[in-house]
């Protein structure tokens, strides 16, 4: 109380002082001048007072100035060039921008106006990647992936070689809040988790935070990741494509009536397996498909629907006149979301979403076994998903040209299906028929409210969520506080402080192997409590030589309460009804680190260098006797260097390299012998390290403009170095010659630990085109 006390009186200390000016607001949307795209995070300011604002998610600004003297705008974004114009007073002026590419001068030299001033914003942890600096980045297999690119940002992991997981200042990838124009996605990597499921070509803007989440966002512990696909080009018909070793791509975008409507069609397949498949019977294919119409009712109104969906199927048979086998996994995920934009006001912008998400894992098995005297058959099947609907509104009014006020609520009706199974067996005449059959349904609903405040002193984002989890008659709500303070010590130098508390009500148990999924999403219930995570940031930030570079270093401490793990030995198989019982609950979890991130973000030479100091923990009652051990992604030291050069029109450069200290593992210590064959034994979880990470990628860009458009090759060289990094480790005995009489078949094995590794260096080539 006494917080909202002092933030009213500020606001209203500040609404008095300039009372004797004149207000004057200036919105509208920042729009790309040759598409009528879109621009999200442009920097609109004026030039006199320096007072600026960002374009949010949808494109709007807003900003509301004091003066009875004409104002003068500028407005930038990264890789377009600067708009500024003048304005005299109006009590409200609607200005829609549009912002022209930058234009090659000479042979090399590009127009880039700056991203927006780190040291202005109250948004801490928070990392925008530019796509077209992730499009020039080395890949694997020919594939350019926005969720790897973000890998290499400080306090990101992926969890392991050419994985697309996000383990975010150490957290699982459950904990990951990943939307796609608004609507949440449960799973998202294909086959082996080399790619994600993001095509770029259709993706017009991502952004990551990793801590102090504005009050907005909710239900996970971790990070945001924040994915907007393009809307369409409004004025022509344009598209871009590729074709590499593991997938072609295709994207198309125009108008269906010129500067009133536009569509976004972008569709992906594999033509490759990502493993070199040396067995015939192993099948494996994928695709992506993404949509999206945008229609432009009224000046003042929008409306827009959204659409992915996306599959994996991996079959294997093994086919035999007297035994026949075959497996067959399929995941993926289905969105469509239907969205409604309006400025009511020239102070009021809301939207309204309609959607639906659903995630599915099948998995089956087939086998049929023929004798003389009998035929056996089998079948079984299983289950597991989620399937969504979602109500949501968001609203932010400029109150004063000091007081940006955000508010909104969702409603989320979950239809989770833990684990179905159909299990069919014959001998004979004999049939066995199991089948168990589960769906709970629960109920998650939100309001939050976001007080951004200019302050003498700085920055403040103050806000709230309220959350309510109902699951068959158990309750949950709790009250999530969130603080963003920002405090300008120079013009170019401020100190951050966040805060947030959030809460996770869906849980993740997973088995991998093979490179095939097995994710069961639990929900929380009357025994599983749900996981809470409280998380303080504090770091400076930096802007140097006229924001040419820009550095962040930022210190957390995170905390995690209710997390889950696997009973030791234990698996959900013939537990289906009964999974509470294979898990144990109540884990804590420590996370802290320091992070330092310095971008280079205009000229020929781009890129930048990000370095994490980390540990992560976890604490079971039950496990390890009840003493803390290090999390299995835990990582001491983590390094990446990206480098983007353009050496002339023609051809431009990249490179990253990566080091990271070894992942903990679990080895035994003992072995023994005993009547019942050998006994391991094995001492504290995860108490040895695995050798350390490091990685160099190469790749090479040759674009060139052509009559119809743009074509380029990719050449790109994965572990230029060929280092033979850990993928994971295994004991196998190397069998020796023990007989005195060469040729015997007498034998010794000796156990040894051996080391697998994934890759050694990998070549890739790409054929991209626009037109």
């Amino acid at each position: 109380m006494k917080v909202k006390k002092y933030l009213a009186v500020i606001s209203l200390l500040v609404t008095i002082s300039l009372q004797a000016q004149q207000a004057q607001n200036i919105h509208g949307f920042v729009f790309d001048a040759t598409s009528k795209e879109i621009l999200i995070g442009a920097l609109v300011f004026d030039s006199v007072t320096g007072k600026g604002t960002v374009s949010n998610e949808f494109g709007y600004y807003n900003l509301m100035l004091f003066s009875n003297e004409p104002i003068y705008i500028q407005v930038s974004y990264i890789g377009y060039k600067k708009q500024s114009f003048k304005t005299r007073h109006a009590d409200s002026s609607r200005y829609d921008i549009y912002m022209y590419p930058g234009i090659e001068l000479g042979e090399v030299k590009v127009t880039a106006d700056r991203m927006p001033d780190i040291t202005r914003t109250t948004e801490t942890s928070t990392i925008r990647l530019p796509m077209r600096e992730v499009k020039m980045l080395p890949n694997l297999f020919g594939e350019v992936d926005i969720v790897k690119a973000y890998q290499l940002t400080p306090g990101v992991q992926s969890g392991g070689e050419g994985k697309s997981d996000l383990y975010v200042r150490g957290g699982s990838p459950d904990q990951n809040l990943i939307i796609l124009d608004d609507v949440p996605l449960y799973y998202v990597s294909h086959f082996g988790g080399f790619f994600s499921v993001f095509n770029v070509d259709a993706i017009n803007d991502v952004k990551l935070i990793k801590g102090g989440f504005p009050a907005r966002y909710g239900g996970r512990l971790s990070s945001v990741m924040d994915i907007r696909m393009k809307d369409g080009n409004m004025n022509k018909t344009t598209g871009a494509g590729s074709i590499g070793l593991l997938s072609t791509k295709l994207m198309v975008e125009g108008p269906i009536l010129k500067d009133k409507s536009s569509f976004m069609v972008s569709a992906r397949r594999n033509l490759l397996s990502p493993f070199n498949l040396a067995r015939a019977n192993m099948k494996y294919n994928f695709y992506d498909l993404n949509a999206k119409l945008n229609y432009r009712l009224t000046k003042k109104d929008r409306l827009f629907f959204s659409f992915y969906a996306g599959n994996d199927i991996v079959q294997v048979a093994n086919d035999s006149p007297q035994n026949y086998a075959a497996t067959k996994v399929k995941w993926g995920n289905l969105a469509l979301a239907v969205r409604y934009n309006r400025v009511f006001s020239d102070k009021i912008f809301g939207n309204l979403i309609l959607a639906s998400t659903k995630y599915r894992y099948i998995n089956s098995f087939e086998n049929k076994i023929v004798s003389d005297t009998v035929t056996q058959l089998l079948n079984s099947e299983l289950h597991t998903g989620i399937n969504d609907l979602m109500v949501k509104g968001d609203f932010s009014w400029q109150v004063s040209s000091s007081y940006l006020l955000r508010f909104g609520c969702t409603g989320i009706h979950h239809s989770i299906t833990p684990n179905d199974e159909v299990f069919d067996k014959s001998i004979g005449d004999r049939p066995v028929f199991r089948a168990y059959n589960f769906t709970s349904i629960a109920y998650e609903n939100s309001i939050y409210a976001e007080n951004e405040i200019s302050i003498p002193f700085g920055g403040l984002n103050i806000g709230f969520r309220y959350v309510h989890f109902l699951i068959d008659q158990q309750t949950y709500h709790f009250v999530e506080p969130r603080l963003n303070l920002n405090i300008p010590l120079q013009a170019d130098l401020s100190v951050k402080v966040s805060y947030a508390i959030s809460n996770q009500f869906l849980h993740l148990l997973s088995y991998s192997g093979a490179g095939m999924p097995a994710d069961y999403w639990m929900p929380s219930t009357a025994n599983l409590k749900p996981s809470q995570a409280k998380q303080l940031t504090a770091g400076v930030a930096k802007t140097f030589n006229d924001g040419l570079f820009q550095l962040s270093i930022e210190a957390y401490h995170k905390s995690l309460d209710g997390l889950i793990a696997f009973k030791p030995g234990s698996s959900l198989m013939g537990n289906l009804s009964s999974w509470e019982n294979v898990v144990v609950s109540g884990g804590k979890g420590l996370n802290y680190g320091v992070e330092f991130f310095l971008q280079k973000v205009q000229g020929r030479s781009t890129g930048w260098a990000g370095i994490t100091m980390a540990r992560a923990e976890r604490q079971f009652a039950v496990l390890n006797k009840g003493k803390s051990f290090p999390f299995k992604y835990d990582r001491l030291l983590d390094i990446s260097l990206v480098w983007n050069f353009k050496v002339n029109p023609k051809v431009n450069i990249s490179a990253t390299w990566t080091y990271g200290s070894g992942y903990p593992v679990t080895l035994a210590t003992e072995r023994y012998d005993t009547e019942d064959g050998e006994v391991f034994v094995y001492d504290d979880i995860n108490s040895f390290r695995m050798r350390d990470y490091h990685r160099l990628d190469f790749a090479v860009n040759f674009p060139k403009k052509t009559k119809w458009g743009e074509r380029a090759y990719s050449l790109s060289v994965f572990n230029l170095y060929n280092r033979k990094n850990p993928f994971y480790y295994y004991y196998q005995r190397e069998m020796v010659d023990n007989s005195p009489v060469s040729g015997s078949a007498s034998k010794e094995g000796v156990l040894k630990l051996y080391q697998r590794t994934l890759f050694g260096i990998f070549p890739s080539i790409s054929y991209n085109f626009k037109f």
